[in-house]
Parts: structure tokens; C-alpha cells; sequence
């Protein structure tokens, strides 16, 4: 296909961009969704799946795809509401992943929610590939499952400790 062909479907190189930016991260999620569908029905199995399948395919793609890699941050750089877009949808399988556990069975949608988030922020290390890049905490692989036991147990302990989060109140 001539540039000026692909021009008539795209506004400009960074829609481009963001296209292929977009079919890279739908890989990666269907990476992360057969890892967390591969877990036993316990969030904090399936959560260190998703992160470490996160992970996995970041790196390979620094690796294999530097450019490629290089794309993404500037697409993100530019257009942040693909990186918002990226993050809900990271945000909305860690919630998937609760709601599997059948420890949360009675758990509010907005305590999950919350926890969710708090989740999202703490594995920050794991899906944002800029961190990933810089590896400012040393090997990701390696944290994820130390740290998300240690949220996810408190978050059970917590939940089964509150007698209204137990009843669904």
C-alpha cells in the first residue's frame, strides 16, 4: 500500500501509530486473559498471572520489537487518554479476578472497585512499560507475587474480619 493510500484511512503518523499501538495492546490482553482463564479461581493466582504475563510480553517486545516498544510510549505520551483506556482495562480484569475468588462473593461493587484501584496502583511496576523499561525497582517478575499476597491477603483478612463487608452490607 503507497503512504498516500494509507493517508485516505488515517489523520496522521501518530494515528497510525496509534493503530498499531491498539493492536499490540489487544495481544497483549488476550495474552493475559488466557493466562488468567489458565489460574485456579483464586484472585491472587490469577492476578500474578495477569502481571506476570504483562510482564513477559512487555519484555519480549522491548526485546524483539525495540521500535515497536518505542511506539507505544509515544503514543501514550501523546494521546493519554489510550494510556487511561489501557489502564481501565487492566483495572477491569483485576476486578475479574476478584470476582472469580469466591472469598468475594459478598463484596460490595464499590469496596471491589476500591480494592481494584488499590491494586492497580500498587502494580504499577508491572504494567506501566516505561517502569517495565527502567526497571527503577529491579526485576518485575520476580515482586510480583510477594507483593500481591501481601495485598490480597490483607484485602481477605480485612473482608472477612468486617462483619458488614461478609454480609454484603
Amino acid at each position: 500500500m503507497s503512504a498516500a493510500n494509507l493517508y485516505r484511512y488515517y489523520d496522521g503518523k501518530l494515528e497510525i501509530g496509534a493503530a498499531v499501538a491498539a493492536a499490540e495492546q489487544a495481544a497483549l490482553f488476550a495474552e493475559g486473559d488466557r493466562s488468567c482463564a489458565a489460574a485456579p479461581p483464586d484472585v491472587t493466582l490469577r492476578l500474578a498471572a495477569l502481571f506476570h504475563a504483562i510482564i513477559d510480553a512487555t519484555q519480549q517486545q522491548m526485546k524483539a520489537a525495540p521500535l515497536l516498544f518505542e511506539l507505544r510510549l509515544t503514543v501514550w505520551r501523546e494521546r493519554p487518554e489510550l494510556r487511561r483506556h489501557f489502564l481501565a482495562e487492566i483495572e477491569r480484569r483485576i476486578l475479574t479476578a476478584f470476582a472469580v475468588d469466591p472469598r468475594f462473593d459478598a463484596c460490595p461493587a464499590e469496596r471491589a472497585e476500591s480494592l481494584g484501584r488499590l491494586v492497580l496502583v500498587a502494580s504499577a511496576p508491572f504494567v506501566m512499560p516505561w517502569m517495565m523499561q527502567n526497571t527503577p525497582f529491579g526485576d518485575p517478575r520476580g515482586q510480583v507475587m510477594p507483593l500481591i499476597r501481601c495485598l490480597t491477603l490483607g484485602m481477605i483478612a480485612d473482608h472477612m474480619a468486617d462483619p458488614l463487608a461478609a454480609h454484603g452490607g
